[in-house]
Parts: C-alpha cells; sequence; structure tokens
C-alpha cells in the first residue's frame, strides 16, 4: 500500500509539472506580417510628407513605429517581388526586367533556383500563408500549380492571373477570380481586397498560438481605377478613385490591427508596409488628371518604371508596440533584398547555406538594439542593365549622371560634366566610392529564359533600333 500510495503521488507531480513545462516551452518568436501595397509612392502617405490625407491608420502606425526615410524597391512589381522575396539583386538573380509569366508565359519564379523567405521561416516552424496577389508563376500551368507551396507558403488566397482570354486575366476588383487553398471561391459581388482581408483575419484566429509569417501581396493601388465599397455609386475623376482606392486600402489595413489587438497578438506582432515601386500615373500624363499624390505644392508625374527617386524610394514603415516601440525614424539606407536576411534573423532561422544573399539584416534597428557592425553607406537597385545607387546625399546612375538628393530630390541638374565634381571635395568623394561600389558588381545573370514582357519587347526593340544606327554611321 505504501508503494502504491508513492507511486500516485510521483504520477500526480509528474502530471502537475506538466503545464509549466509545455508553457517554458511556448515558442515565443513574433508573429510577422508582412503588407506590400501595389503602385503607390511617398507622394500619396502624409506621413512621408504629402498634402494628401488618405492613409489615416498607416500614419498613424508611423507615427507610433519605425519609419525609414530611405528604402530602395525596384521601379516595377516583378522584379521588386523577386528581390524581395529570394534578397538578391537583380543582376545576380537575372531577374533584371519586368515578366509576368501568369500573362506571358515563358519563364518563371523557380524554386530549384531560388529559395524564397517563406520556404526558411517555414522551415524553421513558423506557420506560413499568402494573401492577395501573385504573378510571377502561372497557377494554370500544369508545371506550377504547386508552387505556391513549393515556394514555402502552407496556405493561400489569390488572385492568381491568367493569360489573356482566361477568365482570371486583370480579374481582380468586383466579382474577382479567387483562388483559396486550390479551391476557386464563389466571389459574385463581392470586392477582391475584402476577401483577402477577411482570409488574413481569419488566418490569425486558427494560427495565433504558433508563430506565423503572413504575407498580404495587396491588390490595391493597382489600375484601372476603380470605385470601392465606401465610394460605389459617387461620380469621381480617375484620380479621386486612385484615392479612393488608397483609402480603401488604408481601412483595410485598419482592420487588421483591430483584429490583432481583438486576439491579443498584437504586442507580439511585427507589422510592416512597403509599396513595390512608385505611383502609376496611367495613361493621362497633364498635372491635373495625374494619379501623382501631391507633395511639396506639386502633383507628382514620376513614378513606375522610373529610376527617379519617386519611382524607387518607397516608405517602409515597421510596427509593434512591444518590440519595435514608440516613434522612431531612421536614415539608414534600405534596399528590399534587406527583407529576406531581417525576417530570418527576426526567426531565428538559418539563412540558406550554398546561395549568395545580397541583402543585410536590419533586425537590429528593428528592434532597436547595438549593431555588432556599421551599417552600410548605401544602397542599390536596378532596372534591365541599367542600375542606380545612392548614399545620405548623393546619387550616381550607371549611365553617369551624378545628382545631389539634398539639394535637387527631382533630379533634374546632372553635376557629372560641371566644375562641382572636380572641385569639391565632398561630391568627388561620393562619386569615387559610389563608382567603385558599382564598378566591382558582376554583369547580369543570364536565365534559361527570355524577358516577354511589353517593357521588355520595347528595350528589345530600342536596342535594335541603336544598333541599326551605329551600322548606319559606320557605313557611312
Amino acid at each position: 500500500m505504501k508503494r502504491l500510495i508513492q507511486t500516485v503521488c510521483l504520477c500526480s507531480c509528474f502530471l502537475i509539472c506538466l503545464p509549466v513545462q509545455a508553457e517554458e516551452k511556448k515558442d515565443t518568436r513574433p508573429n510577422i506580417i508582412f503588407i506590400l501595397l501595389d503602385n503607390v509612392g511617398k507622394d500619396w502617405f502624409r506621413c512621408y510628407g504629402s498634402e494628401e490625407n488618405q492613409t489615416p491608420n498607416i500614419d498613424h502606425l508611423a507615427y507610433t513605429g519605425l519609419r525609414f526615410r530611405n528604402c530602395y524597391v525596384t521601379p516595377v512589381c516583378s522584379t521588386t517581388r523577386h528581390m524581395l522575396l529570394t534578397g538578391r539583386y537583380p543582376f545576380r538573380s537575372g531577374w533584371h526586367t519586368h515578366h509576368d509569366p501568369a500573362i506571358y508565359g515563358g519563364g518563371y519564379f523557380d524554386w530549384n533556383r531560388e529559395i524564397c523567405f517563406a520556404r526558411i521561416l517555414r522551415d524553421a516552424g513558423y506557420s506560413t500563408c499568402i494573401s492577395g496577389k501573385w504573378q510571377i508563376n502561372d497557377l494554370f500551368d500544369p508545371a506550377q500549380k504547386d508552387a505556391i507551396q513549393e515556394h514555402g507558403f502552407e496556405e493561400y488566397c489569390l488572385f492568381p492571373e491568367g493569360m489573356k482570354g482566361h477568365p482570371a486575366h486583370k480579374q481582380r476588383y468586383w466579382d474577382p477570380y479567387v483562388i483559396q487553398n486550390g479551391k476557386q471561391l464563389e466571389t459574385k459581388g463581392k470586392f477582391g481586397p475584402d476577401i483577402f482581408t477577411d482570409y488574413l483575419i481569419d488566418y490569425m484566429k486558427t494560427h495565433r498560438d504558433k508563430p506565423f509569417c503572413a504575407y498580404y501581396s495587396a491588390i490595391l493601388t493597382h489600375i484601372p481605377v476603380v470605385h470601392t465599397p465606401h465610394n460605389i455609386g459617387k461620380e469621381l475623376t480617375p484620380r479621386e478613385q486612385f484615392a479612393g482606392m488608397l483609402n480603401y486600402s488604408d481601412f483595410l489595413i485598419g482592420r487588421l490591427v483591430k483584429a490583432m489587438d481583438e486576439l491579443g497578438i498584437r504586442e507580439n506582432t511585427i507589422l510592416f508596409i512597403v509599396p513595390d515601386n512608385g505611383t502609376d500615373n496611367g495613361t493621362d500624363q497633364n498635372s491635373e488628371q495625374s494619379l501623382g499624390g501631391r507633395i511639396n505644392g506639386r502633383i507628382s508625374a514620376e513614378g513606375i518604371y522610373s529610376l527617379k527617386e519617386q519611382g524607387i524610394n518607397m516608405p517602409l514603415i515597421i510596427n509593434c508596440p512591444r518590440l519595435v516601440g514608440t516613434e522612431r525614424i531612421s536614415d539608414d539606407l534600405i534596399d528590399i533584398a534587406d527583407v529576406l536576411p531581417t525576417l530570418a534573423d527576426l526567426a531565428n532561422a538559418p539563412l540558406p547555406e550554398g546561395v549568395t544573399i545580397d541583402g543585410k539584416s536590419f533586425a537590429p534597428q528593428i528592434l532597436n538594439q547595438p549593431r555588432t557592425e556599421p551599417w552600410r553607406s548605401w544602397c542599390l537597385t536596378q532596372y534591365y542593365k541599367q542600375r542606380v545607387i545612392r548614399d545620405q546625399r548623393f546619387k550616381l546612375y550607371s549611365t553617369g549622371e551624378f545628382f545631389d538628393l539634398s539639394e535637387d530630390p527631382l533630379e533634374q541638374h546632372d553635376l557629372s560634366r560641371t566644375e562641382r565634381l572636380k572641385t569639391e571635395n565632398t561630391s568627388l568623394k561620393s562619386y569615387a566610392q559610389l563608382k567603385s561600389v558599382l564598378d566591382s558588381l558582376p554583369e547580369n545573370a543570364k536565365l534559361p529564359w527570355e524577358f516577354r514582357s511589353i517593357s521588355a519587347r520595347r528595350i528589345k526593340a530600342q536596342e535594335e533600333l541603336m544598333k541599326k544606327s551605329e551600322a548606319s554611321e559606320k557605313g557611312q
């Protein structure tokens, strides 16, 4: 009997200790929500000096979190997305020109060539999902039908895009074409952005007990301009419609933050917000009908496809009350390749072996921790063969143009052929340092396929014309 009592007591102690042990082993790594907005630049964000007033929720996140003054993306969507997902510069990966395989066919984001940040976090024990837009694989191609999972996203709710003539082609807003975990949804009468936001909120509800990484690849504010549920039925100009689309995107981000609060995960969820490139000005370029936002009394005329600052220098806002803290503004130079190593760092996940990652982790800046080494003095991007690099003040193009951004943010005065570059030590020193970095970079890597976008065809046509012109001049 005595031995039986001892056995019962030992078992009871063991059972009592179990919850304590489980609590000790709870994974406390932060959740990550990464929001990539579509085709909208600093000219529309009040927290970055815009005179528009369409982003109250985003502005509040900026004023109560961390925002970077300089974050370089590429000037168009697919190149930015590839750089973001892989942590590699376009010249390294070879994806340096716009290409949308879902529309044009041909090559695609190949999981056998590149490693996506979702795969890194998934393998480190995170739950992973994507909601919104996916354009760098053709999910209707049998060879790519499992691309989302191959890239590391365990769950998804997507507008997949499709080739011309396919029901999914450009059908992203009202009555959108949406697939969720392999099944097409019934969406008649629904607004696409609502579907993707609802999905994320449901995802957070079912995954809040384990660290998760949710990539919200938003479809707003990509053209065509449309009415949203908040202004449907009103007569609006294209610019007013675009403003409404951004305002609705801001409203949805507010919904996500509110859901995080209600679920009790806000204090341990790091929220990122960044656009993929500058504002798409549409087809009407006159100052009053341009889709550009007003900043410093001027409606921006530069944006998508431009390597000027308005096309590539985007907002980067990071918010988490407990981990990021209150308002901070950073002058550190970030480029979008830095995201992959940063997410891996936050998730305590190892980087892949045998792969050159160009980005650097800015997790210490996010967490307000001291760095063990100085941050780099430049950031970089490119489109096709043209590359641009900048330091805190100056910007150099691989084609030779050189600008003082502190005095000339619109890049109207090229200093490369002026006396100032020869006589002013500050300008000359920056020029030499930036040129040295550009000169050290390798040629563009080659992909086993050709870019097929309209942009790529235009570049090829221009090069053919230049070759003919040069041949003609030699002949004379």
